[in-house]
Formats: C-alpha cells, sequence, structure tokens
C-alpha cells in the first residue's frame, strides 16, 4: 500500500501540471511542504521533477550567427545582409524547417575590420548555440576571423569573399610540388574569385574594347594576390602594356596619393585606367581626370558600385565599366520571391510614388535610410492606371450597340494592360531596390539551415560534433537557391561562379551582360 503512494501522488501531481491553474496550486504546496522538511516533500519534489507532460516536446535553440559590417560607410551592405538572414530564420522556424529546434538570430558587426572581424570571431566561438555563421562580406576581415572560427569546427558559409587564398587557390597551388590543401575546412563561398574577375576584366578591356596602354591602381596592398596585380598580369599576357602599377594606402583622398597619381596618369596618357580601390578614391579620381579634360575610360572592381563614386564622380562616370562578382536580382530569375518577401518585411519601393518607405513606419525610418543607401538605381514612379470614363461602364448588354461594346473591351484592355505593366514595373524596382549581397546571403543562410535539418534532428544539444556534421552536410548538399544552383566542390568553391559587367548611365548602374 505504501510502495504507492509516491506513484500515485505522481500520477495526480502530472495531471495538475497540464494546466496553468494546477500549475499554480502546486507551485503553493510545494512552498508549504518545503518549508518543513519530510518525506512528502522529497517526494513531490521527485514527481514534478519527473513531471513534465511527456507529451509535449522540447523545442532546443540554435543560433545562427551573422559577420558583417554594421557601422561604417558599408553598414548599409551589412544591413541588407543581416536583414536576409533573419528572413531566412523567420521563414525555417514558421514551416518548422528543423524539428525539434527554433532558431535564434546573433549578428556581430565585424566593422569591415580586421580587429572588429577578431572579435567577432570569438563571440562566436564563446556561443554554445552556434551552428553557423553567414560572412564575413571582406576577404581581408575573413583572413583573421577563420583561424578562429574553422579551430571550432563552425561552419561559415560567405556570400561574397573573393581572395583565391581562402580556399586554397592561388599562383602555383595545384601544379608541381606545391599541391593545393584547404585551409579552413569549415569555409565555404557562394561568389567566385579575384582570379576569375581578373581574367573576365583583362579579356573584356584587351579583347573586346581594344585597350593598349593601361594603368592600373590598386588599392588593396595590404594582403596577398591583389585583385588589381591578378588583372595587371592577366592583361600583360593578353598584349597590353601596363604603363604603371599605382599603389593607394586605403581610400587616401585626404591625403597627396589622390594628386600624385593623377597627375602621374595625365602624363603616362592610357587608353584605360582600371580602379581597384574604394569607391570613395576612385570618385574623386574620376573627377579629378575629367577636371584636367583627360578623356580616359574607368574600368573597376565592385567596390566602385556605391552611390558614392557616382556621387562624387557625376557625369564624368557615365561610360564606366565596373565588374561584380554577384549577380543583382534583376538578373536572377528565381529571385522573384525572395525579393517580394524581403520588399514586404523590410521595405522597397511602393506601388504610388516610387518610395522607399517600409510598411508600418513613415519615411524617416531607418530601413528607408539603409535601402537609400545600398540602392544604386534610383526608383522611377510606376505608371498610373488608365481609368475608363464612367459612362462606358454604362451598358454591356447584348443590347449595347456593337461600337459601344467595343469601346469598353478597349477600355477594360487597356486597364489590364496598364496594371499589368504597373505591376512588372514594380517588380522591377523592388528588384532593383535589393542589394546583391542580400540575395547570396539568404542563400547562405538556407545553405546552413538546410544542413542543419539534416543534422539537428533529435540530438540534445549543438555540439562539435553536430557542427562537423553539418559541414559534411554543407559540403555534399545542393539545391535550387534564389542565386541559382547552390552547390561547392571539395575546396567550399561555388561550383557555379558568375561575373556582371555594369556600365554607369545618368548616375545609375546597368548590367550589360553576366559570365556563368
Amino acid at each position: 500500500m505504501l510502495a504507492t503512494v509516491p506513484r500515485r501522488i505522481g500520477e495526480w501531481t502530472r495531471a495538475r501540471w497540464r494546466t496553468g491553474r494546477g500549475r499554480a496550486v502546486l507551485a503553493a504546496i510545494v512552498v508549504l511542504i518545503l518549508a518543513v522538511p519530510s518525506g512528502l516533500g522529497l517526494v513531490l519534489a521527485t514527481a514534478l521533477d519527473d513531471g513534465g507532460d511527456a507529451d509535449t516536446p522540447v523545442t532546443r535553440v540554435a543560433a545562427l550567427g551573422v559577420m558583417a559590417p554594421l557601422s561604417g560607410d558599408l553598414s548599409a551592405d551589412g544591413t541588407s545582409v543581416r536583414n536576409a538572414v533573419a528572413l531566412a530564420v523567420d521563414e525555417a522556424n514558421e514551416s518548422g524547417a528543423i524539428p525539434g529546434w527554433r532558431l535564434e538570430l546573433s549578428t556581430r558587426d565585424d566593422l569591415s575590420r580586421p580587429d572588429g572581424g577578431a572579435q567577432a570571431a570569438d563571440a562566436f566561438v564563446a556561443n554554445d548555440r552556434l551552428i553557423g555563421v553567414v560572412g564575413p562580406l571582406s576577404s581581408l576581415v575573413a583572413k583573421v576571423a577563420l583561424p578562429t572560427l574553422s579551430a571550432a569546427g563552425i561552419p561559415v558559409v560567405s556570400p561574397s569573399n573573393a581572395d583565391p587564398t581562402l580556399t586554397g587557390a592561388g599562383a602555383g597551388a595545384g601544379a608541381g610540388t606545391d599541391p593545393r590543401t584547404r585551409p579552413y575546412p569549415s569555409y565555404f563561398r557562394l561568389a567566385g574569385t579575384d582570379e576569375l574577375q581578373a581574367r573576365v576584366a583583362a579579356e573584356y578591356a584587351v579583347r573586346t574594347l581594344g585597350r593598349r596602354r593601361i594603368v592600373v591602381v590598386d588599392g588593396e596592398p595590404r594582403y596577398g594576390t591583389t585583385l588589381g596585380s591578378r588583372f595587371a598580369v592577366r592583361a600583360a599576357a593578353l598584349g597590353a602594356t601596363i604603363t604603371a602599377v599605382h599603389q593607394v594606402q586605403g581610400d587616401g583622398v585626404d591625403g597627396s596619393d589622390l594628386d600624385t597619381i593623377a597627375e602621374a596618369i595625365e602624363q603616362e596618357a592610357p587608353d584605360l585606367v582600371y580602379v581597384a580601390t574604394g569607391a570613395a578614391f576612385a570618385g574623386k579620381l574620376r573627377t579629378r581626370l575629367a577636371a584636367a579634360g583627360a578623356s580616359i575610360q574607368v574600368m573597376g572592381s565592385d567596390a566602385l558600385l556605391q552611390q558614392r563614386y557616382t556621387d562624387d564622380a557625376k557625369s564624368a562616370a557615365d561610360g564606366d565599366l565596373i565588374t561584380s562578382l554577384l549577380v543583382p536580382p534583376t538578373g536572377l530569375p528565381a529571385a522573384g520571391a525572395f525579393v517580394a518577401a524581403y520588399s514586404e518585411r523590410f521595405g522597397g519601393p511602393a506601388d504610388d510614388d516610387g518610395s522607399t518607405t517600409p510598411s508600418g513606419t513613415d519615411s524617416t525610418g531607418s530601413s528607408r535610410r539603409h535601402r537609400d543607401d545600398a540602392t544604386p538605381t534610383p526608383a522611377t514612379r510606376a505608371p498610373a492606371a488608365i481609368h475608363a470614363p464612367a459612362d462606358s461602364r454604362a451598358r454591356t448588354d447584348s443590347r449595347a450597340p456593337a461600337d459601344s461594346r467595343a469601346s469598353v473591351d478597349s477600355a477594360a484592355a487597356q486597364r489590364q494592360q496598364a496594371a499589368h505593366d504597373a505591376t512588372v514595373e514594380l517588380a522591377q524596382r523592388r528588384a532593383e531596390a535589393v542589394p546583391a549581397a542580400a540575395a547570396y546571403a539568404y542563400d547562405a543562410a538556407r545553405t546552413i539551415i538546410r544542413a542543419a535539418a539534416a543534422v539537428l534532428p533529435g540530438r540534445p544539444a549543438v555540439d562539435m560534433a553536430a557542427r562537423h556534421d553539418v559541414v559534411a552536410a554543407i559540403g555534399r548538399g545542393s539545391f535550387a537557391g534564389v542565386t541559382g544552383p547552390v552547390g561547392f566542390d571539395r575546396w567550399g568553391d561555388t561550383r557555379t561562379p558568375g561575373v556582371v559587367l555594369y556600365t554607369v548611365l545618368g548616375g545609375r548602374f546597368v548590367a550589360l551582360t553576366t559570365w556563368t
């Protein structure tokens, strides 16, 4: 008889535990009983410990990290990346993509600087819930952050890193006695490399444009072989003469570099200047060359795809060419649903006046400012719908004259066409308003989430073994992403890299062609 008491108490407490009122009663009883130590208190405490509803599954939490510049000159790009990952996380939670698990977002501002990347990496390693990191955007930041993240086995998928050495590629690798090795086994990237970008840019400059005398202005002397030096080598191999390579420390707009380099370029009289610097220096240099009357075309890297470049250079930039390893959403056939969801949540051109005010916020909201900063293409007004006169809708039955019915049909067709055109134009403007990095960050997040969905269910926690299995799942996985087919080779490089060539027209960046 006494042996059944604990069992009956346990059954009674578990029954009460299923209701809010019952839990309140149990809490009061526990306070009274535990105030006077007794065997009953021990029995009840034990029963409560085992008395969670066995039918209610436990939801565990995993964190998905974002490492991006969330302050400073590149904060608009960093914010768009964070937004895209947040969208992927919310969609995964809503759909229950990882059974038994809920995702939370963990963001770290890397300041687009090595020290910021180091601090962000340390913070992520200390997070025992972390299942992976999207980012960083900068290769320079990646070179500092990846050793720490890789040592902890944390999966990292970057939307935009381009330094070939991050996946063990580079001059001499894979040949002779210098076999290619993968320095960071948990690292993957969705962008192509500077080796590809330099080759495409040089071939277009020399073979398509016929440029023979080229000056290179290189603003990346801080690490290894730069994009500028890769372009110079490739262009020379194609028969062009590299008359000079000018090195710029940082953006250098406040120092003597600008005047010195501009004067040297004027004297060298090249037929093309290849600029691999930041947008601030490039814009000032472009303005200076135009003011001196130098009619020289400029070709640049994706660092020039900033509003700051066209704001500084103004009309002098028209006709300049810029390459990028990220295809914009306007050139991604599968990006429609992503663009619509991103615009709905974080703001995009409206269907009335072309503003970028997000739903539910006024025109002074921070999302509006981020969109304005991040979007080089100005919004245009959608055409107003054509409304038929009221009397044209008065009679549509069989007694109406034939010409009257034809007029009504024509007016209706015009309205339908106008509505269709407005819808198409709105979709186009929304796609233009979403930075390319956001689309790639969204796919990077989905890459990690899909791998986690295959690994985490049934596991008690995120640990080194779980992270190892997520890395393996990323490496062997593939899916149809917003940016195209997502999959990686054995080095962690994307299997489907692309290069986009832009030109500048009236302050807008217009995509001319894409190589894939």
